[in-house]
């Protein structure tokens, strides 16, 4: 069952945030999940990979374990909410973590990612992370004037440390952090292209080598930032 984030559930709850001392983080929570239960992991939904991604509960850990199987393929999956109207604002976070277990010919080419106002055909905008070489990249589908924005950043961490992806999109302008460490600010000039309505999170391999890579994620968090 997918969650609507509709108009009237958010002015309420953003009502109550004002008086709260939560009202401080300009965020209204949505959707959070910490895996800390099966049920838990089973509201999220697989979207995108095939056959070439396999997923478990990791009861010990609490979180979802990926493998993806094959060279140049993303495992996606979805959480439960949707906006409800044009551009939506998100805030969303995903900790991710790219185990050791990974084969180190593909260690390099090894992500995290995450996409906020995604839909069909690829359109989003996503936060990818590729914590062997530390490097990132904010994308936009379609293509646009201000994406990639990509670089190193030493804030990310490394294979088997967990790294922690936050998007925020409001109106025109994305956001991304990495470990509460801003790594891109970007203004689009024609927001309306990207039209989706879903959160979206993955991990991959961006190599075309068909060796394993192993991932853990631990937390999925939604939220509507207050303008």
């Amino acid at each position: 069952m997918i969650r609507t984030i509709t108009g009237k559930a958010l002015a309420l709850v953003a009502a109550i945030s004002l008086v709260a001392a939560a009202a401080a983080l300009a965020e209204v929570s949505v959707y959070d999940n910490d895996f800390s239960s099966r049920a838990e992991f089973s509201e999220i939904f697989k979207s995108g990979g095939g056959k070439e991604c396999h997923r478990r509960y990791r009861a010990k850990g609490r979180a979802m374990l990926v493998s993806v199987k094959d060279g140049d393929t993303t495992c996606s999956f979805r959480a439960p909410v949707m906006g409800d109207a044009e551009l939506p604002d998100h805030s969303v976070i995903v900790d991710g973590r790219v185990l050791k277990r990974t084969e180190k010919s593909v260690r390099g080419g090894a992500f995290v990612e995450l996409t906020v106002r995604a839909g069909g055909g690829g359109v989003g905008y996503s936060l990818r992370v590729f914590p062997q070489k530390r490097r990132f990249e904010l994308r936009r589908g379609p293509a646009g004037a201000g994406f990639p924005a990509a670089g190193t950043s030493e804030a990310i961490n490394k294979i088997n440390e967990r790294n922690q992806l936050r998007l925020v999109a409001t109106g025109a302008r994305v956001q991304a952090f990495v470990n509460r460490e801003e790594v891109a600010n970007v203004t689009d000039p024609d927001p309306a292209q990207v039209s989706g309505r879903k959160v979206r999170f993955a991990v991959g391999n961006a190599k075309q080598k068909s060796k394993d890579v192993v991932a853990t994620l631990k937390q999925v968090a939604v939220a509507v930032p207050e303008r």
